[in-house]
């Protein structure tokens, strides 16, 4: 029995010899030349690939693929175990290393401080629109929401933070969240709609390209009423472009000394108040009105005023199908009228009215040397933008493809695509529902006004030199005003917010303000650890000098 014990002992101290043995062998792998090596090289790689894909790609691709995936944060943490392991297998501590202690507690510093600003830290960013309070923070989290508007509630779910397309397979109640696209392009297509309409409705659509040999310009208008994302007009510099149904276009080319056309909704159909031999009066003051009866029915229409007409107590009929507007109000400035086929326009003191029944026609405008085709014309499909996934471009700083976020959701059976510039508002089960594909949103305790945006330009150039903020912020205690700029960031309750960029409202010419904002809980780990490097790096030096000099020293006396 004794004999039998004393085996087991002595196996479990040969095993636990072993496995100590092991250990050390694995400290001092981790520990040695040999493993900080491949780290180091591995982090270059995925330091040159992230460069290169930043400046082609952009910030938000190189985070989703390398910077914030568990590859890259493996490496840097094998960097870190290397320096551990390093200066572990250097004690206990000896002066001539009192450096290279210093320097790698430094680095473990930087690290620990990295992780903490990683695992809590906030990153973002805050649009500041001129004298309009601002309080939300945009992070980089994508998420959708899910509005129930009759309820009030809004329920979250966060989506992937990926660089590809995938499929979520995410179930909340009745909606199911399907393909995700992170970086998506909208490609047209026309498709049929799912509702019926009556013969005469007017629901077409159609694509035109509009140029001349400086530019060229393509566009698409719809009177469909499931064509959520076109208009029914446009504007094209100082040109505007209105799509109408297509019975109106022989309105247009009557040249009726009046210049008024009545459209009837009923009929489709249009008719002027001289071909009907309706007298064209005028009032006390000078306003001119006429009237139409039908049935039983008398119709006032003042046109000047509002294209709806009045009833005998002059109270305006909105549900009326008779409407009116006068074509005299469109003949000083630039207004191209289309109707599918057709196109009309004011030239010579009078309408003229042009076919586009072939491909092969061609309408000449009368502004800036412009030509007009027909490229694609529906009477009953209209168009629509379906996500495809793309790889994202980059250039001067901002993405010029795959700016778009798409996510699939199916809905009782049905699938609909969320774009985060068009939310989906549906019925299900008699209660209105919106999905929403947003950013996440931190609430700031406190509110900005951006008071005042300054730029300076390079001379001779648009290109901007500098930018800085003028703002005001509001917190318990009361407003205070700050300048904002480069190098000059504003630091208030844990936060701070740096200039990062600026749009300009194309149509005001008013400039918004963007700051980046950070909190940064490791920000003083990594202060402390960047003064350990210096004064390592420092130590070490003056320690092997002298090491050196007295080496010297012994040297000379050797050779006396």
């Amino acid at each position: 029995m004794n004999k039998n014990n004393r085996l087991i002992h002595t196996r479990r101290l040969e095993m636990s010899f072993d496995f100590q043995k092991k250990l050390e062998k694995t400290e001092r792998f981790l520990g040695g030349l040999k493993f900080a090596v491949i780290v180091i090289i591995l982090f270059s790689i995925f330091m040159i690939v992230g460069t290169f894909f930043e400046s082609y790609y952009g910030t938000d691709f190189v985070n989703r693929t390398i910077y914030k995936r568990f590859p890259f944060m493996a490496v840097q943490f094998g960097i870190f175990v290397s320096v551990f392991f390093a200066m572990l297998l250097r004690l206990p501590p000896k002066k001539r290393l009192y450096g290279f202690y210093a320097i790698h507690t430094g680095l473990i510093m930087i690290g620990c401080g990295s992780f903490i600003t990683w695992f809590s830290g906030i990153d973002g960013t805050i649009l500041l629109e001129p004298n309009t309070p601002a309080r939300k923070v945009i992070l980089t989290d994508d998420i959708l929401r899910i509005i129930y508007h009759d309820d009030g509630k809004t329920v979250t779910r966060k989506l992937p933070y990926i660089a590809f397309k995938t499929n979520i397979d995410d179930k909340y109640e009745n909606v199911t969240l399907e393909d995700y696209y992170p970086f998506a392009e909208k490609e047209l297509f026309w498709r049929s709609g799912n509702n019926p309409y009556s013969l005469n409705a007017s629901i077409h659509s159609s694509s035109y390209i509009l140029s001349n040999p400086n530019v060229s310009q393509e566009f698409t208008l719809s009177l469909h009423p499931e064509a959520i994302e076109f208009e029914a007009s446009t504007g094209l510099g100082p040109l505007n472009v209105t799509y109408l149904p297509k019975n109106l276009a022989n309105c247009f080319a009557e040249n009726n000394p009046s210049g008024y056309i009545v459209w009837d909704s009923k009929e489709s159909t249009c008719f002027t108040p001289e071909s009907r031999k309706v007298e064209i009066r005028e009032t006390s003051e000078k306003n001119k009105f006429f009237v139409i009866k039908e049935d039983t029915k008398i119709y006032s229409f003042f046109p000047d005023f509002n294209p709806w007409p009045v009833d005998e107590k002059l109270e305006v009929i909105k549900d009326s199908h008779l409407r009116v507007f006068s074509k005299k109000l469109f003949e000083e400035k630039p207004n191209l009228f289309l109707f599918g086929r057709k196109a009309a326009f004011f030239e010579d003191e009078k309408w003229q009215l042009r076919s586009l029944e072939k491909k092969s026609d061609i309408v000449e405008l009368p502004w800036m040397g412009l030509e007009l085709i027909l490229k694609k014309h529906d009477e009953t499909k209209f168009p629509s933008y379906r996500p495809v996934a793309t790889m994202p471009i980059q250039k001067n700083g901002s993405l010029i493809k795959g700016q778009t976020k798409a996510l699939k959701i199916k809905v009782l059976g049905k699938e609909y695509w969320v774009l985060d510039d068009r939310p989906v508002t549906l019925r299900i089960n008699g209660k209105k529902v919106s999905f929403v594909l947003d950013k996440e949103i931190l609430t700031l305790p406190f509110e900005f006004i951006l008071t005042k945006f300054k730029m300076e330009k390079d001379p001779g150039t648009n290109k901007p030199a500098s930018y800085e903020s003028f703002v005001k912020l509001f917190t318990d205690k009361g407003p205070s005003d700050h300048h904002i700029f480069m190098n000059n960031p504003l630091k208030h309750a844990g936060f701070t917010f740096y200039q990062a960029s600026y749009s300009q409202d194309p149509e005001t010419g008013v400039y918004s303000s963007t700051l980046s904002v950070n909190v940064d809980q490791g920000r003083f780990l990594k202060y402390l650890g960047s003064l350990f490097l210096v004064l390592g790096a420092m130590a070490h030096y003056f320690l092997n000098k002298r090491k050196l000099k007295k080496t010297e020293s012994s040297d000379i006396l050797n050779l006396e």
